[in-house]
């Protein structure tokens, strides 16, 4: 493509001498005849017209005589980049427009000053005109060349152009300096603002979500629950139950459970799940972590009775579990490990037991435990975890060797899920495994350093009787008042005089006279002696369990006299009002009946 001559505007001219002014002569005087054309009296040449035709040249090969013209802005419209041929053709055809621009304003201005001289105010108006096109041409030279000299796109160029002479607004530049990524420093504030709002939106959700959900808990637990009794909790939801169904009650029920299911925790220790036998889906009476129930079996044709420590949590409404140990002297031990299989169905009753902790008498626990003493306090580690319990939990266990290490794995799992409990176990019969924990038995040392601030702790003690003594006597030195500790002693039911076979001790009796009008047999009691022990050796059957006064099996009432009792921890207060005792417990002041 090249670039040819400009194309001009046509002139009107009033007769030949115009022609001569062009050329530079002085017309000869003397009025003209004709009028003047028009289009030539269009002194400023305001149209479209005269604002495009001095950007105009001829594009390509149709250059020449009679070709079209075609301007000069709208050929730069169509040039995406500027080659060396079109670079040439541009310059070449700047240089054109500006010599031709000022060969008109020459021209133009040698016919003014003739023009005006001979005050031939028709040839001034042209003169002027030819300097308005030569002006135009000059600037149109000149713009191209900028083309070439500032490196700007031809299309850019040729736009800014036409709307400058169109009166247009002015372009917006195009080479406006952005932020990262494109973005300004506002578009990135605003999106930040943005985001922080969604986010605030989101956490707000989630807080609400929070107090709703404690607003439920509060609204099922009612408040916490009273020492001794069993709250109302909530766990699992239970399936549809017959709206014939009663409330589940905390203490007194006796019936049937059906045993679900039978763990083997160590050699000598099982875990039985119960679960109600008539079918229903939650069990027929609640309790609280650390309590137990009563169980009864028909033995050879004896009725017996044994207190096993729940093991289970109380959020697990559908189910409890009792963990038993294989006494090699305990009849029901022996029963229950060798003859009870899934399916069978046993008599229990309770739930029973004032060794509780619900995580409301303190705001931290120490849990110690001997042996199978390890029952009640799993049930309490469980049941703080299962709730999310905020303070500190300390859980020290002793056992003889790997073998005996009842709940290994779910005190792993506890641990896992509670950070607030620290579980140290001791072994005294390690010698000889891998064992890489504390040995042998629990110390004072063992204790301290462990359990910050020790003596400000509530503490809960269960075990063998032996081991027992030995803690309290350990706290006591260290400084822990009496009353923060808690204790239930584990192990074999101490057996009565008849069913060891042992004869009754020799001398006569010289403590007070008891009747017990039921059996209507009466006694002297000897010195020490309980009221449960003289009706052993009388034959009558006051049927027990832990003989040490906290199952409550033993309880008969008292019709007349007095006794001291030294654990009354199976009577509540209307037990007391309404004069029951319990038999394990009660020794005569002086002369006393019982129904019995």
């Amino acid at each position: 493509m090249t670039i040819g001559v400009l194309s001009f505007p046509v002139v009107g001219q009033a007769n030949p001498a115009h022609h001569v002014e062009d050329a530079g002569v002085a017309p000869a005087p003397g009025p003209t005849t004709s009028a003047p054309d028009p289009m030539a009296t269009a002194p400023a040449m305001n149209g479209m017209g005269a604002m495009m035709a001095p950007a105009s040249g001829c594009m390509g090969d149709d250059c020449g005589a009679g070709a079209g013209a075609t301007p000069l802005y709208s050929s730069l419209m169509t040039l995406e980049e500027l080659t060396p041929e079109k670079r040439a053709e541009i310059e070449a055809l700047a240089t054109q427009q500006i010599d031709e621009g000022m060969a008109k304003l020459v021209r133009g201005a040698e016919s003014l000053t003739h023009t005006t001289r001979a005050e031939d105010h028709v040839v001034t108006q042209q003169a002027a005109a030819l300097m308005h096109e030569g002006l135009d041409q000059l600037e149109a030279g000149v713009a191209a060349r900028r083309v070439l000299a500032e490196g700007k796109a031809p299309r850019n160029l040729a736009l800014d152009w036409f709307k400058r002479e169109m009166n247009l607004a002015t372009p917006v530049p195009h080479d406006r300096s952005t932020g990262w990524l494109g973005l300004t420093a506002i578009h990135w504030f605003t999106m930040a603002l943005l985001v922080g709002f969604a986010l605030a939106m989101v956490a707000m959700y989630f807080f609400k979500m929070r107090r709703a959900s404690a607003l439920f808990r509060r609204l099922e637990d009612k408040g916490p629950p009273p020492p001794g009794s069993a709250p109302p909790l909530g766990g699992k939801p239970a399936p549809s139950v017959p709206t014939t169904s009663v409330s589940p009650v905390d203490a007194n029920w006796r019936g049937q459970l059906r045993i679900q299911s039978i763990v083997t925790e160590t050699p000598s220790v099982k875990t039985l799940r119960l679960v109600p036998s008539s079918g229903a889906g939650v069990m027929p009476f609640t309790f609280v972590p650390g309590q137990f129930l009563n169980v009864a079996f028909s033995i050879g044709g004896a009725r017996m009775n044994r207190s096993y420590s729940i093991s289970s949590s109380p959020t697990q409404r559908e189910y409890v579990e009792l963990t038993v140990r294989r006494e090699p002297r305990g009849a029901v031990s022996r029963h229950i490990d060798d003859l009870l299989k899934v399916g069978d169905e046993i008599e229990a009753g309770g739930p029973v037991g004032r060794f509780t902790f619900a995580g409301v008498d303190a705001d931290s626990i120490v849990l110690i435990a001997g042996g199978v003493g390890i029952t009640p306090m799993m049930s309490i580690a469980r049941y703080l975890t299962d709730r999310s319990w905020p303070g500190d939990i300390y859980f020290f266990y002793s056992c003889r060797a790997l073998a005996d290490f009842i709940f290994e794995e779910e005190l792993a799992s506890l641990q896992r899920r509670n950070p607030k409990l620290r579980v140290v176990v001791t072994m005294s019969g390690a010698e000889g495994t891998d064992w890489k924990g504390p040995r042998g038995r629990l110390t004072k040392e063992l204790l301290t350093q462990t359990v910050p601030d020790l003596p400000s702790r509530r503490f809960q003690l269960c075990g063998p009787p032996p081991m027992m003594a030995a803690t309290k006597a350990m706290l006591s030195e260290l400084g822990v008042p009496p009353e923060q500790v808690k204790t239930e002693a584990f192990g074999a039911t101490k057996p009565s005089p008849s069913a060891a076979g042992a004869s009754k001790p020799a001398g006569p009796a010289t403590g007070p006279l008891v009747t017990f009008s039921k059996n209507t047999k009466s006694a002297k009691i000897r010195g020490g002696q309980t009221v449960l022990e003289l009706s052993e050796e009388l034959g009558i059957g006051i049927e027990n369990s832990c003989r040490v006064g906290t199952c409550g099996i033993c309880k008969v009432k008292l019709t007349s006299g007095e006794v001291t009792m030294a654990v009354e921890d199976a009577l509540d207060p209307e037990d007391k009002t309404s004069g029951i005792i319990l038999a394990c417990q009660a020794i005569p002041i002086g002369e006393i009946t019982v129904e019995a």
